[in-house]
């Protein structure tokens, strides 16, 4: 993997419509994931935001499923500048995620210039090998106590290049009660054992949370997912309409 930085801030894509990655990219933000776990996003469409991305000048990402080679083949022959694995919790798995998404001889993923990431045949097999194992991020997300416990180690596996922590799914996996300082500890045990071995972490910031969270180490963040900032948009919309104009539209 290069020496560069990560894209510092993202957005989850859920909606199955390429203008988001558009939108997403106007705004201003720095990368797009695109969530093959949790939207309804079909291969085709997937394919249509990734170039969109490139085009718009956003990094594309695809939060794939899981680790089965039609998981991973298609985004990564389409394009896409990483992944994020969910609910990777030992090391092992990470080995596995790692076989999976990396080619010979770091993993098993299979070849083909065919598609964009080889430029549509006319790259050189030597050129589409040495990026998909150099430049294309495999970013593991760490989402359980068991997963946060051995995040150093998990992260430090050759083939990786960060770890994204889920609050959400740790919080569910845990059985944590909202705003758990037990959570919060485990969270901040999580953060140091990646500061030590160097290793670069994301994770969600929601609200205005992403200031402090930066000042805590974390390298890239997600601010939320298309979804959230249109409800939120036209919420804050009708609010102040009804607001200004009490009973309108009523």
């Amino acid at each position: 993997m290069t020496g560069d930085a990560f894209p510092r801030l993202g957005a989850w894509v859920k909606l199955p419509a390429p203008e988001s990655v558009e939108l997403l990219a106007l705004a201003g933000f720095d990368f797009a994931v695109i969530d093959a776990e949790h939207g309804a996003i079909d291969l085709r469409t997937m394919s249509t935001m990734i170039a969109l991305a490139h085009g718009c000048g956003i990094t594309p990402f695809v939060r794939v499923p899981g680790t089965a080679p039609r998981d991973v083949q298609v985004p990564l022959d389409a394009g896409a500048a990483g992944l994020l694995v969910p609910q990777i919790n030992s090391v092992a798995q990470a080995q596995a995620a790692v076989r999976a998404v990396r080619f010979p001889p770091l993993g098993t993923r299979g070849a083909s210039t065919s598609g964009r990431a080889g430029q549509w045949g006319s790259a050189l097999l030597g050129d589409y090998l040495r990026s998909g194992n150099d430049d294309v991020r495999l970013i593991v997300q760490a989402e359980s106590v068991p997963a946060l416990t051995a995040i150093g180690e998990i992260g430090a596996v050759s083939g990786i290049d960060a770890v994204f922590i889920g609050p959400m799914d740790l919080a569910v996996s845990g059985q944590f009660p909202e705003s758990s300082p037990e959570m919060a500890d485990q969270i901040q045990a999580a953060e140091q054992r990646c500061a030590d071995r160097r290793i670069p972490l994301g994770t969600v910031a929601a609200g205005n949370a992403a200031a402090l969270l930066e000042r805590r180490g974390y390298d890239f963040l997600v601010l939320g997912a298309d979804t959230t900032i249109l409800r939120q948009g036209a919420h804050e919309l009708v609010k102040a309409a009804r607001t200004a104009t009490p009973g309108v539209g009523r």
